[in-house]
Parts: structure tokens; C-alpha cells; sequence
């Protein structure tokens, strides 16, 4: 039978037909106010062609087997639904991560290494728009206590709050709150790109300031799995163990975590009366860019809305990792008298012209002439083919292929004003080194590799050349041959035995 709202195919025995009917069209509902999200997301894009990315149930659309032989054989994307219900992290009362106290109750005083944008909702961006074209704006990394950046979320929920209620805030009227925004707390940027001048390395010294300092900072985590406390790993799990056996174990994990778009500091930025206000975009996004494994991210607060290019149609984004790389940086300022402290956004250049993965301009919200500016006149005129568009919500899963270049705007549940739900936008990825599709992604490998270096926004390296065909395939079969044997001999990812503070921060998502 199929559901006359949501479309669904489902089975059932004949006594059950009333009960089975009256259970779909609920979720029918759900289907449909997401339909319509979807619908709402497509007309963002303006004359550019997209098609729903296809959501299912889990179970019952995808008894085992479906899922390799209709999806990951075919490197086709899927939104799957309920796949993660038993996820201790999004349903136990103890263990329910959107809260952030399950984070601070395990981790409290541990530093935590935090991407962080100061001025932009782009979280890695090239300078088109500043006159910097042949420069990439990399994030800054501020290394803080776990309470500190739980608490950054909760001050905003906290000020939204207020001035949902009473149209401003008035911090005589809120010792409690005010108290707060004046807690100190110690800081220090830490590098992401190299750093060789010397004058330079002022900027990663610790810092002392204020929990004001920070509330208009818009602030990424992406923090590795392995690194975290056994509790926190054991409220997530591979999802992929309920869809196909073939993957093995994962590669690798990631937690990521936002408080959202930056907001704008308030004037005076030193006075202990001021407080920061709403920016006028509450989203935080990714650049396109593509990674070479599979991808199952799970949201588990908030919102995400994804699109995505397929890997044979890379070419519209002009994409490369070839530029001059700019790291931001928190510094302590003085008011005009000298006599109070804040801290302000700072940058420096790198010597390092080479970011870890290709990145596109491309921002498919934006007008035609931006975007035909940053791609050579390819976005949207050379958008021949549809895009893939989808709404994660929290429990949905994504199926992101390998090489699928993918954008993806972030939404805390507190931009949706859903201020009861969490102050943070949170979710779980796990990556899978691929087992079908290797003659094709080799290829698509290979063209993205050709692309980034005719893309190249600086000269690359003199000594450095774009990879010959036969030496490209010998190293990519070589690679994935290794990294199979080892999921396939179930060690995966190694507990990472290092501090998080000293983890290797990736491009997010």
C-alpha cells in the first residue's frame, strides 16, 4: 500500500490496516512539513535545476541489503530516518547530549580546540568579497575549557530569551545573567596553518577575558571521536553496522558542534553593561568541498540544509586548494582610556599556500553575478544537471558518497526559535573507506586534482606538478587497498592517546 500524504510504502496484514493507516499519516505529517522545507530550500536557489535528496524509514524501507545495492554500490545520496532511535545521545535522559551538560558533567575543566569565525557566516571562505581573491579565510582555532563553550551557547539562549520576553535587555534588571557575561576565563589561540614569522607567535599566548568577550564569536568544533571519554563515545555508534556488513570499521569520527552565526559586538565592546546582539543571519556555512570516503552524519540538535554537486560535475565550482592562507586570531585590545580590556579579531598570512582540501566560492543562496564572479562564469550558467537538496533534522541520517561535493548550512534550535531545544547545533559523523566504485572514483579523484591545480588562485609550488594518470592510479589503488585491509580487519580509527587540545583540526560540515 502507499500512504496518500507522505508517499510511503508500507505492508501490512489486513486486521491492521486501521492502525497501520493512522501510524503513517502521522509520520505523514512529519514527511510533509519536511517536504515543504525542502520546497522552500529549492527556491533559495534560485533558476538552478535540484531534486529532492530521497528519504527513507529505517526499517522498513530498507530491509539489509537494500541500502548497498540501491545507494552505496550506486554512490546515490539518501536521508534515512529512526536509523540512529537507539542512540543513547539523543533519547536517554542521562546520557541526551543537546542539553551540553552531558559534555561539561564528563569533561568540565578540559580544553577544547574550537574553530572560530569573528566577522563572517562562512566558516572558510576565499577573500573575493574582501579584494583578497588569491586568499583563503581559514578559521582560528581558541583552545578553551569544555564549560566555557557550552556556556557561549547557553548566554545567547539566554539573551534570546530576554529579549523575546521584554524587547531588550537591561542587565540591572539580570545580576544573574550579567554575572555571567563578566566570568573570566582563559584562552589562547593555537595554530592551523604554519606559522614562521616570529611576530606572530605573540598571538598564541594565553589570554585572560571575558565571557562577553566571546558571545559574538561564532565558534565550530569539530573534535575527533577517539579523543573523547568512553561515555561520551559510547552514547554514539556506527550506524553503518544496520545497513551493510562490507564497510568494516570506520576510519575515523567527528563531533560537531556550533553555537551559530556570528553576532554583532556591542558598543562600547569593554563596557560591563553592554551585551552582544543577534547577527542578521543565524546560520553558519560550509564551503562546497568533497572528501574521499563514505559519509554517514547523523544531526542530533538543530538543523542542517545540504546540497550537493555530483563528483562528474565538480568542474561547475572551480574549486582548488591552492591560495595564500590567512588564520584568524583573538587579540586583547584597551579602551580609549586604557583602563578596560576586550578582545577584538585579528589575522595573519601563512607561508603555507596549500589548504588540506579543495574549496569552491561557490554559495548557491547567493545572486547569479556572485556566483558567475567566483566560479569563471560557470555558477549557474553550466548547472546542466540537478542538484541534490535536503533538510537533516535531528535523528536523520545523511548517506553522503564519496567524492560528492557537498554545502551545508548549520541552524541551532535556537534560529528556528526553538529555545527549549538546546542552545547548539550538534551531530556525528562516521567515515568508511570505500569498497565499490574504485575505477570511477579513481577517476574523479584524479580530475579533481587536475581541476585544483587550472584552478589555482596562486602559483603552486615550482617543484610540485598535477599527477600523471598511471602514477595517480597505482598510488590511489595502493592507498585503498591498505586502508580496506584495515577496516576490514575491525581496528579502524585508534584511540587517539593525545589531548584534545593537540588534535588535528579538519575542514567542517
Amino acid at each position: 500500500l502507499k500512504c496518500d500524504v507522505c508517499c510511503a510504502a508500507f505492508f501490512v496484514r489486513i486486521p491492521q490496516v486501521p492502525v497501520a493507516m493512522n501510524a503513517c499519516h502521522a509520520a505523514g505529517e512529519c514527511r510533509a512539513s519536511v517536504a515543504s522545507d525542502v520546497v522552500a530550500l529549492q527556491s533559495l536557489l534560485g533558476d538552478v535545476r535540484s531534486q529532492p535528496i530521497r528519504r527513507l524509514r529505517f526499517p522498513e524501507d530498507l530491509p539489509f541489503g537494500r541500502f548497498e545495492l540501491e545507494f552505496a554500490s550506486q554512490s546515490e545520496p539518501c536521508i534515512i530516518e529512526h536509523l540512529v532511535d537507539d542512540w543513547p545521545s539523543l533519547h536517554d535522559s542521562v546520557c541526551a547530549w543537546h542539553s551540553g551538560d552531558r559534555w561539561v558533567d564528563l569533561l568540565g575543566e578540559t580544553t577544547l580546540d574550537c574553530g572560530f569565525e569573528p566577522v563572517d557566516n562562512r566558516i572558510m571562505h576565499f577573500g573575493d568579497d574582501e579584494g583578497e581573491p588569491d586568499v583563503l579565510f581559514n578559521p582560528g582555532r581558541l583552545r578553551m575549557p569544555t564549560w566555557a563553550f557550552f556556556e557561549l551557547g547557553r548566554l545567547r539562549q539566554e539573551i534570546l530569551h530576554l529579549r523575546h520576553e521584554e524587547g531588550c535587555v537591561d542587565l540591572k534588571k539580570h545580576a544573574r545573567l550579567k554575572s555571567r557575561l563578566d566570568r573570566e576565563v582563559w584562552v589562547q589561540n593555537t595554530p592551523f596553518l604554519q606559522v614562521e614569522d616570529e611576530p606572530a607567535l605573540q598571538y598564541f599566548c594565553p589570554i585572560s577575558c571575558r565571557m562577553r568577550d566571546l558571545v559574538p564569536v561564532s565558534f565550530y568544533l569539530s573534535q575527533d571521536m577517539h579523543s573523547l571519554p568512553e561515555d561520551l563515545q559510547d552514547d554514539v555508534r556506527p550506524q553503518a553496522t544496520k545497513l551493510l556488513k562490507g564497510w568494516g570499521a570506520p576510519i575515523s569520527s567527528r563531533a560537531w558542534i556550533t553555537n551559530g552565526g556570528p553576532w554583532r559586538t556591542p558598543y562600547p565592546a569593554w563596557s560591563a553593561d553592554s551585551v552582544p546582539e543577534p547577527g542578521a543571519d543565524p546560520m553558519i556555512y560550509s564551503c562546497f568541498h568533497s572528501d574521499r570516503m563514505e559519509n554517514l552524519h547523523t544531526v542530533i540538535s538543530g538543523q542542517k540544509q545540504v546540497v550537493l554537486v555530483p563528483p562528474e560535475h565538480g568542474g561547475v565550482l572551480n574549486a582548488t586548494r591552492f591560495s595564500k592562507q590567512r588564520q584568524w586570531l583573538l587579540s586583547p585590545l584597551s579602551s580609549h582610556r586604557g583602563d578596560a580590556h576586550y578582545l577584538g579579531a585579528t589575522s595573519f598570512i601563512s607561508k603555507q599556500i596549500e589548504c588540506t582540501s579543495d574549496q569552491s566560492a561557490v554559495h548557491p543562496f547567493r545572486s547569479p553575478e556572485d556566483n558567475r564572479r567566483v566560479s569563471k562564469g560557470a555558477w549557474p550558467d553550466r548547472v546542466d544537471f540537478p542538484l541534490r537538496v535536503g533538510i537533516l533534522k535531528p535523528g536523520d541520517t545523511l548517506y553522503l558518497p564519496a567524492y560528492h561535493w557537498h554545502w551545508v548550512a548549520t541552524s541551532t534550535p535556537l534560529a528556528a526559535d526553538t529555545l527549549d531545544g538546546g542552545a547548539l547545533a550538534m551531530s556525528v559523523n562516521y567515515w568508511w573507506w570505500p569498497i565499490h566504485n574504485w575505477s570511477r572514483m579513481e577517476e574523479w579523484s584524479l580530475r579533481n586534482e587536475h581541476e585544483s591545480w587550472k584552478n589555482a588562485r596562486v602559483p603552486p609550488h615550482p617543484a610540485h606538478h598535477p599527477p600523471e594518470r598511471s602514477a595517480h592510479a597505482r598510488a590511489f589503488r595502493n592507498l585503498t587497498s591498505q586502508k580496506r585491509a584495515v577496516a576490514a580487519a575491525g581496528s579502524g580509527a585508534a584511540p587517539c592517546v593525545r589531548q584534545p587540545c593537540c588534535q588535528a583540526y579538519e575542514v567542517v560540515d
